[in-house]
């Protein structure tokens, strides 16, 4: 689908980039633009970085950057002409109508053609638990006490091992092994990965399948299986259930562990559970979460390693704004086990009784230090106290802060002055520590921009590493840099650097937008990023348009000097080239002879240049 630039221009401009990421992550004011935590990567100290008057972010910690809509192509997973059509429906704004030709309807994206055969094989799989083959698998969810309109309403299916065979004539081997869905022998001959499993679809924002889980039918290892990455999943930023959970009236969500969990919840009417995707709950799928509700009840397993990880999941959730309680399913342990024993109301009787996330958390810590009221453990006493004080650091409202210390005072008999001053001891040195993170972010911010040596060299060195670019492609991102931010030195190096001096399409295009704006303009970044439509290829082009630099030596007309140098000896470079392999060696040996004196008067020119 294509859409004019005037048309992107329009989208982009009714979605203020500092509203459209604040949606996603928590910024604060810093300077003339906002900072916050990295929505791509885990931190504790902000790196991320969004500029209002460029309409911009870039994170210097994992390098990536772009416009508005490069934000939603990555956050959302989607592509360019799909992040047009989120941003303008959140505007309100009306696309008009476009017509895809009988080509582009037949070249559809990879990831449609993805989608396309994720569909096909839950399709494959619903009919399979209703057919002969899967009746063991049909034996076993009516064991587990599901109707046939759960399993309907869940997609639920099975899967006899036979997918390959169903979809190898529609779609070519390479295309198959990168989908996830089979295993593909060194000897030739492929595979269904899940064989002989109840399978549930996992379904994305939009309604469409973008993998599955596997239950075995046997003793086989492991249990469940769970689709891999793709191109379509990334299992730490989806949750189960999501798409039909976050609509619920109930003003919170369940949060469990297992796809059984979730059904079993849907079925006795909780219809805001959700579960993570085999994994730890991540910052990412928590800072999804704060997107529907700011309270979760946390119903994980009864027994230790699922006690262990409500331990890890408070914090994460607190940190993306979000309340937890936790439920105590005793004698039970999961909420599939206690709804088919005590039933729903008793359920909803344990959800109105949960836990506050400090109540369990002092429980979860007593527990580890024996009996603390021994006067044979004073240490034991001690560790307690300490580690209590250092969850109380966690939270950065004082209020809140102080509540929870004359709760613990009074409920363990310690005093609130002695335990007061053991907390702002620790905050003290957490201050510290992160002071230090973000002593040490700026610096591999600094690290991590483009640094010009006194000759002329380009270096990169990103986060702590030295790594060495090629030396062209680091001198065409600098000078991108200076077209698109400096408009006088621009002038000078439209003088002397054509737009075919660069290599590659995209900086070419870049150069090209950047030559094309008047004297005295700067460029416009988010509409040039605009102008690209892979994520890639946005963020290639926010990297040149908004690197920070940092000059080892000398100023930026030294620089310019250099980099112009660099490229005008290429082109040279390229021409006698060009003249030897058309064995024009009377040509080659002219420009060889001149280019010495090319490059020193040129260099005598770019010198007597104002910037």
């Amino acid at each position: 689908m294509y859409y004019p630039d005037s048309v992107i221009d329009e989208v982009r401009s009714r979605n203020d980039i500092v509203s459209v990421i604040g949606q996603y992550v928590s910024l604060k004011r810093a300077g003339s633009g906002y900072q916050g935590l990295c929505p791509f990567h885990s931190e504790k100290t902000p790196s991320f970085h969004v500029t209002p008057s460029r309409q911009t972010y870039k994170c210097f910690g994992c390098q990536k950057g772009g416009n508005v809509f490069t934000f939603v192509m990555e956050y959302e997973n989607v592509t360019f002409p799909e992040a047009v059509r989120i941003l303008a429906s959140r505007a309100g704004y009306e696309l008009p109508k476009q017509e895809e030709t009988e080509y582009g309807a037949q070249l559809r994206t990879k990831k449609e053609r993805m989608l396309a055969l994720y569909k096909e094989a839950a399709e494959y799989y619903y009919r399979k638990l209703r057919s002969e083959s899967g009746k063991y698998g049909l034996e076993y969810l009516t064991g587990r006490q599901l109707t046939r309109e759960t399993m309907r309403n869940f997609g639920l299916g099975y899967s006899d091992g036979n997918l390959y065979a169903a979809v190898k004539d529609h779609y070519d081997d390479p295309f198959l092994r990168e989908s996830g869905l089979f295993t593909f022998r060194e000897n030739g001959g492929a595979g269904d990965k899940f064989f002989n499993r109840v399978m549930f679809p996992i379904y994305g924002s939009d309604g469409r399948v973008i993998a599955f889980g596997g239950r075995v039918m046997g003793d086989a290892k492991p249990k469940y299986l769970n689709s891999p990455e793709s191109l379509i999943f990334n299992k730490s930023r989806n949750l189960y259930n999501l798409n039909l959970a976050r609509k619920s009236r109930r003003g919170y969500m369940i949060l469990c562990e297992g796809y059984m969990d979730v059904i079993a919840l849907t079925q006795a009417g909780f219809d805001n559970a959700v579960a993570t995707l085999g994994t730890a709950l991540t910052e990412l799928q928590a800072k999804l979460l704060s997107r529907y509700t700011k309270d979760i009840i946390l119903t994980y397993d009864s027994d230790g390693a699922g006690q262990t990880a409500i331990d890890r999941a408070i914090p994460i959730l607190y940190q993306a704004g979000i309340r937890a309680r936790i439920v105590d399913m005793s004698p039970y342990k999961d909420p599939d086990e206690f709804i088919k024993n005590l039933g729903a109301e008793e359920y909803e009787k344990r959800i109105q009784a949960a836990r506050s996330s400090y109540r369990f958390e002092m429980d979860y810590l007593h527990k580890q230090f024996g009996d603390i009221t021994s006067t044979d453990n004073t240490d034991g006493m001690n560790s307690f106290v300490d580690a209590a004080a250092r969850w109380m650091v966690n939270y950065e409202d004082e209020l809140e802060r102080e509540t929870y210390m004359k709760a613990f005072s009074k409920d363990y008999n310690v005093s609130y002055d002695a335990f007061v001053r053991r907390v702002n001891r620790l905050g003290a040195e957490v201050s510290k520590q992160k002071a230090a993170e973000a002593a040490r972010a700026q610096q591999e911010a600094a690290r991590a921009a483009e640094v010009i040596d006194g000759d002329g060299e380009v270096r990169e060195s990103t986060a702590g590493r030295n790594v060495k670019r090629d030396e062209i492609l680091n001198t065409q991102d600098y000078l991108v840099t200076i077209i698109g931010n400096l408009p006088r030195a621009r002038k000078v190096i439209r003088r002397y650097l054509t737009v075919e001096d660069f290599t590659g399409s995209v900086y070419q295009n870049v150069v090209r937008r950047c030559f094309e704006l008047p004297e005295e303009a700067p460029a416009d970044d988010a509409t040039i990023i605009s102008r690209f439509e892979t994520a890639e290829e946005q963020q290639l082009v926010a990297g040149m348009l908004s690197m920070e630099m940092a000059l080892k030596a000398g100023d930026v007309s030294k620089a310019v000097e250099d980099a112009v140098m660099k490229m005008y000896k290429r082109r040279l470079e390229r021409q006698i080239e060009k003249a030897k392999e058309e064995n024009d060696l009377k040509e080659a040996s002219r420009l060889m002879r001149e280019s010495r004196k090319e490059t020193e008067a040129l260099r005598r020119k770019l010198r007597a240049e104002v910037y």
